[in-house]
């Protein structure tokens, strides 16, 4: 398993395929309240995938703090998200999952998010421009179909990850913040941040951003199971 706590200015990103992950390693590694959670999804297939995205969580930042998975205890900031409590808090972590895949951002700088969405989720999000876009983006979208439906899902993925990397929940509206102009936003909340667009040979078929401090000098990207 690769050293995955970052250096000071670096983030560590881990791709997960959530269908590596054993469903007996899941039973040892998570909490009573997570196996809870699991069980209220509604199909099995959808629970096995929560347990396992939760499972490698466990295990990257085990690895990283050099503790025991299972014991590691999470508490939630005010607006739901999840962080590690004192003295382990100077490890900022934020997880995305979609269907078949799953991606870790670790970071020791500040706060980072992450997003992730496959890639032919595009098309379904035109429509819904007034929804999370600013008026300066919708001004500059491009005429062709294709294009704009790539653009938006682009946009998407990009707010996703620098509210998540806020954590402040919705009380911030995606359409109030633009990044019609780059990879960062003049808002007051978000100026602190840089966007950054993943590539990976995994994620092919997938659109991800990470929303980090805008200090951070490198990116490292990791399997898991590696």
């Amino acid at each position: 398993m690769p050293e995955f706590l970052p250096a000071p200015g670096h983030v560590t990103v881990i791709v997960i395929d959530p269908a590596l992950i054993p469903e007996e390693s899941t039973t040892a590694c998570l909490s009573a309240a997570e196996q809870d959670q699991a069980a209220r999804f509604h199909f099995e297939k959808d629970a096995r995938h929560w347990r396992a995205c939760r499972t490698a969580l466990r295990r990257i930042l085990g690895a990283a703090l050099e503790l025991d998975p299972a014991y590691l205890s999470f508490h939630l900031g005010t607006h739901g998200k999840p962080l590690l409590p004192p003295p382990r808090h100077g490890l900022h972590f934020n997880l995305s999952h979609c269907r078949d895949l799953a991606l870790v951002a670790l970071c020791q700088t500040g706060p980072v998010g992450i997003d992730l969405e496959p890639a032919d989720r595009a098309p379904t999000l035109i429509g819904c421009e007034s929804a999370f876009c600013h008026p300066d983006e919708i001004a500059r979208f491009p005429t062709s179909s294709e294009e704009r439906a790539a653009r938006l899902l682009d946009l998407w993925t990009s707010k996703e990850s620098l509210l998540k990397a806020l954590g402040t929940g919705l009380s911030l509206s995606p359409e109030s913040v633009s990044l019609a102009t780059g990879n960062a936003s003049d808002h007051p909340l978000l100026r602190d941040f840089t966007i950054h667009r993943l590539d990976h040979p995994l994620l092919r078929d997938h659109i991800a951003h990470l929303a980090a401090p805008q200090e951070i000098l490198r990116i490292g990207i990791f399997e898991f199971p590696g």
